[in-house]
């Protein structure tokens, strides 16, 4: 039976077949556990706000929430001033980054990415790709009435800026109002701005109904207008606040876009040389990039700044000076944005495509840290699902470089469904006779690194050595996304991968992968390349062993699988028929009374029906069934009313 291709992609409907890869570890997912990691790995030059980040997506099945990049109040210290703050650091008395299951785009926990069995192609949200708010929702109405929440009661400003007085000598929080913070956001006195900015910057990281109210007494706009003020310690605080306030709120983003705050934060990021105030602004524009109603607008005037003044200079070795001058965080927070602009639609992934200089430095990157032996550093990721992203639909929406690209004849007069039928054939024998001159170029430039050889190699050395989780599920992403045609590119592809660089033995291991998005991005790529006759051979002595291990432990409890579960089976049944010898090593009772039980448990509505497929095309196969009888197994375990049904509607689908 043929199998339909199946790709990941970044649809914006809520299906089975997609998922979504968040950029975090697994082992970091609360606030409090990224907050201590961040405390220990950057230095900070004005102890203004601790980070407690997450980073973006790629492709995988249930869709999951990911959390952006949080931050946490810590006073600034400005001698002098009329408020005086100590040193020490607010925490969180509880984490506000969880992550929540949806049933839109998995995350291994945010790339990449949405699986589409019709074209059979994967992507990654990606970035930071974060699950907003529907964009119809009602934003409260400014007028509406509702309680500034007080830290401590206070009487008048007086008293407000006496406390804050107490401030410096105890640590404590200082005595004002919400409102009476927004206030100070106006104020002709820096220091009183900088009061304002630090109190809801605190505020609103510990609580969420602060954003709503800082929304409603129009505090975003005057947080914005502190941005063009020449004060490096109150454009950081400012944009840490607003960094906040957007935080996981698409009512704040759009305000944020409503009165041109981004246009206010390029600017500044392209004027100031301040590195702490550059990683405010990264990360804000990070968590922006996760509305898709600000995509268009932040590939069109940010992705051009970002690229040209962090991107290409951080990967440009040959010039030292250039690449000190960006600190890693600023990098991280610059690729984790650019991984959730690449999670965009079709217009915005080609504009990406088309930005000179971005591909190629994110290809360096990643190689460089490899090279070092960083294959795990976290901007590796997100570099990874940006290129996942960017290569879903490749073949479609980047066409001019794939016109040299044409099938050969074919002889024999057989027909071109040969090709793609179960069994071989001589005119699909032809296909190894593609050339395709650009794959092999060796100094690919631009939208040419997404499928040259260079980098399908890239990917399976990363494969063979990457711990990360979210970095095997972008690889297999990608690798999946340039097999998912029925064409000679996914052929090419294809054979490259099995048979040129001997790829099957990193792939399969992930088949087991206890990551339901990992394992299932890894199945999808397996399933795209056993479309390819001649190659079934190969795939047969490495697959079936451990699809048939994988599927003897199937649990009633694994229903969130049952699409993996179900290309699993298609896939045992392909390469089966293919190869019946090595089939016949494997077939045990315990396989087919697994197989046999799970043909008829409901908690699979498809994976049922694909094993009682494959226990109907056992049977049917002289050589399997020959092994079959000689194990004293019954022909009814093969051939019963169920099983029947899932023939028929296999046979069904196939004619269609």
């Amino acid at each position: 039976m043929t199998v339909d291709p199946i790709r990941s992609t970044l649809a914006t409907v809520s299906t089975d077949d997609t998922s979504l890869v968040l950029p975090s570890d697994k082992s970091q997912r609360t606030g409090q556990q990224r907050v201590l990691e961040q405390v220990k790995s950057i230095k900070r030059k004005s102890k203004m706000v601790k980070k407690d980040s997450i980073p973006s997506p790629t492709s995988p099945e249930s869709v999951t929430e990911y959390s952006e990049p949080k931050f946490q109040f810590s006073p600034p210290n400005m001698n002098g001033s009329l408020f005086k703050f100590n040193g020490s650091t607010m925490t969180s008395s509880r984490s506000r980054m969880t992550v929540r299951s949806l049933s839109v785009p998995n995350a291994v926990r945010t790339t990449t990415v949405r699986y589409n069995r019709a074209t059979g192609q994967s992507m990654k949200l990606l970035g930071n790709k974060q699950l907003v708010q529907s964009q119809t929702s009602i934003k409260p109405s400014r007028s509406q009435s509702q309680t500034v929440r007080k830290v401590t009661a206070t009487n008048s400003q007086s008293e407000a800026l006496g406390a804050f007085g107490a401030f410096g000598a105890e640590g404590s929080i200082p005595n004002i109002t919400l409102q009476e913070a927004v206030e100070y956001l106006s104020h002709s006195d820096i220091s009183y701005q900088l009061c304002g900015a630090s109190y809801i910057q605190h505020h609103s990281f510990n609580e969420d109904h602060i954003k709503q109210e800082v929304w409603r007494l129009e505090g975003i706009p005057a947080l914005v207008q502190l941005l063009k003020i020449d004060n490096s310690q109150l454009q950081q605080t400012a944009a840490g606040a607003l960094r906040n306030l957007v935080f996981k709120d698409d009512n704040n983003k759009a305000e944020v876009d409503r009165c041109e705050g981004i246009e206010t934060i390029l600017t500044l990021l392209r004027n100031t040389n301040d590195t702490e105030t550059h990683k405010q602004l990264t990360g804000l524009l990070w968590n922006l990039s996760s509305a898709d109603r600000l995509k268009a607008e932040l590939i069109e005037k940010a992705l051009p700044l970002l690229t040209e003044t962090i991107v290409v200079p951080y990967n440009n070795w040959g010039d030292s000076k250039a690449h000190k001058h960006i600190d890693p965080e600023v990098f991280y927070n610059t690729t984790g944005c650019l991984r959730n602009l690449s999670s965009a639609n079709e217009e915005e992934r080609i504009s990406m495509r088309k930005c000179p200089q971005l591909i190629d430095s994110l290809v360096t990157y990643v190689q460089t840290q490899m090279d070092i032996g960083e294959q795990d550093e976290k901007s590796v990721e997100n570099c990874v699902c940006i290129l996942h992203n960017l290569s879903y639909q490749l073949e479609t929406e980047a066409s001019d470089h794939f016109k040299s690209l044409e099938e050969p004849k074919e002889n024999n007069n057989n027909s071109k469904k040969s090709i793609f039928s179960t069994k071989s054939s001589k005119s699909s024998k032809t296909l190894k006779d593609i050339v395709f001159p650009a794959m092999e170029r060796e100094t690919p430039e631009g939208v040419n690194w997404l499928y040259n050889r260079k980098s399908l190699q890239l990917y399976l050395s990363l494969l063979g050595i990457s711990q990360k989780e979210a970095t095997l599920e972008a690889c297999c992403g990608a690798l999946q996304n340039l097999t998912a045609s029925k064409g000679p590119l996914s052929t090419l592809m294809s054979q490259t991968i099995i048979e040129k660089m001997q790829g099957l033995c990193v792939i399969s291991p992930l088949l087991k992968s206890e990551n339901p998005g990992l394992q299932k991005t890894a199945m999808s790529l397996v399933g795209n390349m056993s479309r390819v006759p001649f190659l079934r051979g190969t795939m047969a002595k490495e697959i079936i062993p451990t699809l048939g291990s994988v599927l003897l432990n199937v649990t009633p409890n694994m229903g969130k699988s049952d699409s993996t579960i179900a290309t699993m089976c298609r896939v045992m049944q392909v390469l089966m028929l293919a190869e019946p010898e090595t089939s016949k090593k494997l077939i045990n009772p315990k396989l087919i009374e697994s197989l046999s039980t799970l043909s008829s448990n409901m908690s699979f509505e498809t994976g049922r029906k694909a094993a009682g497929f494959l226990l109907w095309s056992m049977w049917g196969q002289k050589d399997i069934q020959s092994v079959l009888k000689k194990q004293r197994m019954s022909k009814d375990t093969f051939i019963n009313p169920v099983t029947a049904v899932a023939y028929e509607e296999a046979t069904d689908m196939k004619a269609r």
